[in-house]
């Protein structure tokens, strides 16, 4: 079972390094950026599930190794690779189905460098990033602001 309220979904390529042929020394190079961000006080209720199509090739051990000692724990699960692809918003489909299995989770954020597997309702909830050159600054920016939205009680 989940631990944590609140969920950030995690792409890599296009996020964590720029998609394409990236040189091993950079490969992950935005996660500390990320990890930074997940430090903060009031963000230390979120949980982290990889979307990644990294999902396929590696194990959970595996991805969650490369995160920072400290960050591991964070890293709770991955989305279900659906048979099904059933064209437009893959992706959303995937945390859609991820979800229907976590009802304790009572929100979440995904920052992902693919709009089109996303439909436009899901955008509030979604951070995008340049594919050509993965988190930025301004990124961090929107996703805290996200996160911080989604970790916010709701009224009844």
């Amino acid at each position: 079972m989940n631990s944590f309220p609140v969920i950030l979904f995690l792409d890599f390529d296009g996020v964590l390094h720029a998609v394409g042929g990236v040189a091993a020394k950079q490969r992950l190079a935005k996660l500390p950026l990320l990890e930074a961000l997940l430090r903060e006080p009031e963000l230390r209720q979120v949980g982290i599930v990889v979307s990644s199509t990294w999902r396929v090739a590696y194990t959970l051990a595996q991805l969650r190794s490369v995160f920072s000692p400290d960050m591991r724990a964070r890293v709770q699960d991955c989305t279900p690779q659906l048979a099904q692809y059933a064209g437009a918003h893959a992706r959303h489909q995937e945390i859609a189905a991820w979800l229907a299995r976590h009802p304790e989770v009572r929100g979440w954020v995904s920052v992902d460098d693919d709009v089109a597997g996303f439909p436009p309702a899901a955008y509030p909830q979604t951070v995008f990033t340049a594919a050509e050159s993965g988190l930025a600054t301004a990124d961090i920016a929107l996703l805290r602001q996200r996160l911080t939205d989604a970790a916010s009680p709701r009224p009844r």
